[in-house]
């Protein structure tokens, strides 16, 4: 399944999900971008009513490129401000693959208004040392600005505010199959940002910079919204079985550190079921994630691809 922790799109994730499962179906294939040629949709929700759906396609070209591009949006809810977000995304991206090794870059950009405005770029370098065995690099780079509102601690209106964050992050991920049918995998990601909250008074005049306002994350942050989240380090373990030819079940954990404090600890379980040689694949998911709260929540998952 997806054996990276790139904190870019959903759309990504995704197209990696779907391209694993298409895997189930399609051991061998004739170019090295032949898997590429496909169209994923997915839509998950939690027990709090926080949902995203995206949908991504991808296109090979020649032999050994493609390119791709997704669009997606999420609505989540922090119940301490009582206020709900629901930012678009769109995403573009494209990639080169050889016998051994593939290269990707991707761009997405969130948006909500005048509340949010996010930009990610990711690039990933894959390489097939031996069979069996996959090793790769992932680079980030974000340049995000969020805008709202804090409760004055006087009592008073609330204070108009506005955070700013920018970073970058280095990772790693691998995995290998230890057996025909089993395969384990692993992730880890560094990002190092950079943030500025600052108060807006009366007349639009800058006031001073303001400490742990978490506009950008914070009480909303979940398992729906991770890829919206900042997060300081990110850790993945899981393993994937291969049932048949067309079915593979998949099980991982993720932790992750919230720039804002805190952690996002995750357990999830997916199927991915082909149908036949039609080129479908169903992918349902069942999951349970701890927030920086201390609350857990429950969450489902289903994806669907076409591969041709």
């Amino acid at each position: 399944m997806n054996t990276s922790l790139k904190p870019t799109a959903l759309v990504v994730a995704i197209a990696l999900l779907g391209g694993a499962a298409q895997t189930v179906a399609h051991a061998e294939e004739a170019a090295p971008n032949a898997d590429k040629r496909a169209v994923n949709l997915a839509v998950q929700r939690d027990a709090k009513g926080n949902q995203s759906a995206a949908a991504a396609a991808s296109l090979s070209v020649g032999s050994n490129a493609w390119v791709q591009a997704g669009v997606g949006q999420s609505s989540s809810r922090d119940d301490v401000a009582g206020t709900t977000s629901k930012p678009k995304q769109l995403s573009i991206g494209g990639g080169v693959a050889g016998r051994q090794w593939q290269a990707g870059v991707n761009a997405s950009q969130r948006r909500d208004g005048s509340a949010l405005r996010q930009t990610d770029l990711a690039a990933s370098v894959d390489f097939k040392p031996v069979d069996g065995v996959n090793v790769g690099l992932d680079a980030t780079k974000r340049n995000a600005r969020g805008r709202g509102t804090v409760a004055s601690s006087n009592g008073g209106a609330p204070t108009a505010v506005e955070q700013r964050l920018k970073g970058h992050g280095l990772g790693v991920h691998g995995a290998v199959a230890v057996t025909q049918r089993v395969t384990v995998y692993g992730a880890t990601m560094r990002n190092q940002y950079s943030s500025t909250t600052t108060a807006t008074q009366a007349g639009g005049a800058q006031g001073g910079l303001l400490g742990n306002v978490p506009l950008l994350g914070g009480n909303r942050v979940s398992v729906v919204n991770r890829d919206e989240a900042a997060l300081d380090r990110s850790h993945q373990l899981g393993a994937t079985y291969r049932v048949s030819d067309h079915v593979a079940l998949n099980g991982e954990v993720m932790q992750d550190k919230l720039h804002d404090g805190g952690n996002l600890r995750t357990v999830q379980l997916k199927a991915a079921i082909a149908a036949g040689n039609s080129g479908w694949t169903l992918t349902p998911g069942i999951g349970r994630s701890r927030g920086p709260n201390g609350e857990s929540v429950n969450y489902g998952s289903v994806g669907a691809s076409f591969a041709w």
